[in-house]
């Protein structure tokens, strides 16, 4: 639909406060790539998520009693409120939201569900993890600055698991330490 068309009410400018640089940067890049507007794409994205939380109902009411109580405690509480959300409807489990994250084996076959890592500085698979486990067990590695892997573990393969993050290395290349992490 053209701007012409549109009402004065979508055309109007919102501004949001607290995007992350770089999800705006990949939102922006996937919005070209489609051929549509960031606000499309927005209004696209806005619309699922509503969606999403509608068809968890309980999840949806639970995410809007968080919210609605968060009151001037957004940041932390609402992480924790969306990660729940987030967790009671999808098939996977959110591991988010920290400095420094070390995973070894025994971490890995603990968990029940694939673990999706999010929002994390350092990420770091201890030398007994190979990618056997790793591939079985982790659905993908998103807004991540540094995730460092044992020897064995195929970076590219790794890397098509990743979204949004800076570096992947091995353990041991330079400026990453060497030692076992087993759990």
């Amino acid at each position: 639909m053209s701007d012409g068309n549109r009402p004065q009410e979508e055309r109007r400018i919102r501004s949001i406060r607290g995007l992350n640089d770089d999800l705006y940067r990949e939102f922006s890049a996937k919005a070209r790539e489609l051929g549509v507007s960031v606000g499309e794409l927005m209004n696209v994205a806005m619309s699922r998520l509503l969606v999403s939380m509608d068809a968890g109902t309980s999840a949806g009411r639970r995410l809007a009693d968080a919210l609605r109580s968060l009151g001037s405690k957004l940041g932390e509480a609402q992480s924790r409120a969306f990660k729940s959300a987030v967790e009671a409807v999808a098939d996977f489990d959110l591991v988010a939201d920290l400095d420094e994250l070390r995973v070894g084996r025994g971490d890995l076959e603990r968990a029940r569900r694939p673990l999706v890592f999010s929002n994390i500085r350092r990420l770091e698979f201890g030398d007994d993890v190979d990618w056997e486990l790793l591939s079985s067990k982790v659905r993908s590695i998103n807004v991540v600055d540094e995730v460092i892997v044992p020897e064995g573990i195929p970076l590219l393969e790794l890397a098509s698991r990743c979204r949004l993050v800076k570096r992947i290395a091995r353990r041991g290349e330079a400026g990453t330490p060497r030692g076992d992490l087993s759990t």
